[in-house]
C-alpha cells in the first residue's frame, strides 16, 4: 500500500512563513528596482541637459574668441576675412550700429571701429555655429529659438551673439533611453506578475494537497472502520458457534450446523485478510509481476466457475460469453485476483429481479476486452472514477449496508495498469446497473485451438 507523505499544521505554518518572507523580499526588490529605474532616467535627463548647457557656453565662447581676434588687428588695417567669417565690409558708421555684435537682415556680424567714423563689419558664416556644435558634441542639435521641444527635453538657449539659437539634446537618443526605461519597468512588472502567479500556484497546489490528504484520511478512516466491522462480524460468529457447541446444549445436527457456520465465517475472515494483503502486494510497484503469454479464456472460465457457488447462494445467474483460446500476456496469479474482484463486486451489488451478472471476453483490434455487467444498484456518473480510489465507498445507503472494504477495485486497477492495460466503469446512474471493462494489449486468438474444437 502506497503511503504518501503526510502534511500537517506545522508544514502549513512553515509554508506560510516562507511565503510571507519571500513576498516581503520580492516586494522590496520590485519597489527598489522601480525607484532605481526612475532615478536612473532622471540622471540621464539631467546629464543631457547639462551637456546642452556646456555646449551652449562653448558656442558663446568660440564666438567671443573669434571677435577678439578681429579686434586685435591695429586700427586702419583691414584684416583678411577667414573662417568663421565669410565677408568683410568697411563703411561709414550708421545710426544704430555700434561696435560689437550686430544682426542685420538675418545675418550675424561683428563690428569694430576703423577710425574717421568708419566701421568694419565681418559677417559670421551661418554654418559656423552648427560646425562648432558638431565639434563639441555630435549628439546635440542647434535649432532656432522658439522651436517646440521634441521628446520632452528642455532646450538650452545660447547667449549673445547666438541668442537666436538654442541647443537641443538628440530626440532619437532620448527616445531610446525612454524605451530602455520602459523595458526595464515592463521586465520588473513581468517578474512581479510571474512571482505572484507562482506563489498563487503554490498556494493552490498546497490547498489541493491538503484537500487530498483530508480525503485520504477520511478514506483511511472508512477503511479502518470497514475492516474493523468486517473482522468483528466473523470473529463474533465463530466465537458464538464454538461457545454454543462447547456448552453441550445442542444435538448432533445443530452442532454440525454451528461448526459449518464457524467454517464459513473463517473463510470470510481469511478472504478479508487476503484482500488487505493484496493491497500491500500489488500496489506501489512492490510486487514484481511474472507476465507470460497464457490462456486468458481459461482463467476467466475458472474464476466464473469459482463464483458460481456464491451466485447460487445469492439467487443470481451468471451468464458468460467467453471467446475460446484468447491468449494475452499477463501474470496469472494477479489477473485471477482482478477477475475475482470484478465478479465479487458485480455479485455483491446485483440486486435486480432476478439478479444477474454477464461476463464476456473477446479480442478487439489486438486487445483482449473483458466486460463484467450487472443489473445492480449502478454508479453515479460523478463517481465512475472515484470508485477506483483506495478505501473509497459510496455514501449510498445500499452501498453502506453492503459488506466491503473499498479496496477490491483499487487493487484491480493497479494490477491492470501494471500490465499496461485499462480498467474503467460505466453506468447510466443509480439503479441501472454497471459495466466494468478491462482491456489488455497484445491479445490474439489461437487459431489451432479453434480448429481443434
Amino acid at each position: 500500500m502506497r503511503v504518501a507523505p503526510r502534511l500537517g499544521l506545522g508544514h502549513l505554518v512553515v509554508f506560510v512563513v516562507v511565503a510571507l518572507v519571500l513576498n516581503a523580499q520580492f516586494t522590496w526588490w520590485v519597489v527598489h528596482s522601480l525607484r532605481d529605474n526612475r532615478e536612473r532616467l532622471e540622471m540621464e535627463r539631467q546629464g543631457a541637459i547639462a551637456e546642452a548647457r556646456r555646449a551652449a557656453l562653448e558656442l558663446q565662447l568660440r564666438a567671443e574668441i573669434a571677435a577678439r581676434l578681429l579686434t586685435e588687428v591695429p586700427p586702419g588695417v583691414i584684416p583678411a576675412v577667414g573662417p568663421p567669417f565669410v565677408e568683410l565690409e568697411v563703411a561709414e558708421a550708421r545710426p544704430g550700429v555700434r561696435a560689437g555684435w550686430v544682426e542685420e537682415g538675418g545675418k550675424i556680424g561683428f563690428a569694430w571701429p576703423q577710425g574717421r567714423g568708419r566701421l568694419a563689419i565681418a559677417t559670421l558664416d551661418p554654418l559656423a555655429p552648427h560646425r562648432w556644435l558638431e565639434a563639441v558634441s555630435p549628439s546635440l542639435h542647434l535649432v532656432e529659438r522658439g522651436t517646440p521641444p521634441a521628446g520632452g527635453l528642455p532646450r538650452v538657449e545660447v547667449g549673445p551673439p547666438l541668442a537666436r539659437f538654442a541647443v537641443s539634446p538628440d530626440a532619437a537618443a532620448w527616445a531610446g533611453q525612454l524605451a530602455a526605461s520602459r523595458r526595464r519597468v515592463v521586465l520588473v512588472v513581468a517578474e512581479g506578475v510571474l512571482f505572484v502567479a507562482a506563489l498563487l500556484t503554490a498556494v493552490s497546489l498546497l490547498w489541493l494537497v491538503l484537500r487530498r490528504e483530508g480525503a485520504r484520511e477520511r478514506q483511511h478512516e472508512n477503511f479502518v472502520s470497514a475492516v474493523t466491522h468486517e473482522l468483528k462480524t466473523p470473529i463474533a460468529g465463530i466465537r458464538l458457534a464454538l461457545e454454543t457447541v462447547l456448552s453441550g446444549r445442542v444435538d448432533d445436527e445443530s452442532r454440525t450446523r454451528f461448526l459449518r457456520n464457524a467454517v464459513h465465517d473463517t473463510e470470510r475472515l481469511a478472504d478479508l485478510v487476503e484482500k488487505v494483503l493484496e493491497v500491500t502486494r500489488y500496489t506501489g510497484g512492490a510486487h514484481r509481476l511474472r507476465i507470460e503469454v497464457d490462456d486468458l479464456s481459461q482463467l476467466v472460465e475458472d474464476e466464473v466457475a469459482a463464483a458460481e457457488r456464491r451466485a447460487s447462494a445469492l439467487g443470481a445467474s451468471l451468464q458468460t460469453d467467453v471467446a475460446i483460446s484468447v491468449r494475452a500476456p499477463f501474470d496469472a496469479e494477479a489477473m485471477s485476483i482482478v477477475v475475482s474482484n470484478l465478479l465479487e463486486n458485480a455479485l455483491k451489488y446485483a440486486q435486480g429481479e432476478p439478479p444477474w451478472v454477464r461476463v464476456s471476453l473477446a479480442v478487439e483490434r489486438g486487445e483482449a476486452v473483458l466486460r463484467v455487467e450487472d443489473n445492480g444498484v449502478g454508479i453515479d456518473p460523478a463517481e465512475l472514477e472515484t470508485v477506483f480510489a483506495p478505501f473509497y465507498r459510496s455514501s449510498d445507503e445500499v452501498t453502506r449496508r453492503t459488506p466491503g472494504t473499498g479496496i477490491g477495485l483499487f487493487v484491480a486497477r493497479e494490477i491492470v495498469v501494471a500490465h499496461g492495460g485499462r480498467l474503467s466503469a460505466s453506468s447510466r446512474g443509480r439503479g441501472t446497473g454497471a459495466t466494468f471493462r478491462l482491456v489488455l494489449p497484445g491479445a490474439t486468438i489461437d487459431a489451432g485451438d479453434e480448429l481443434s474444437e
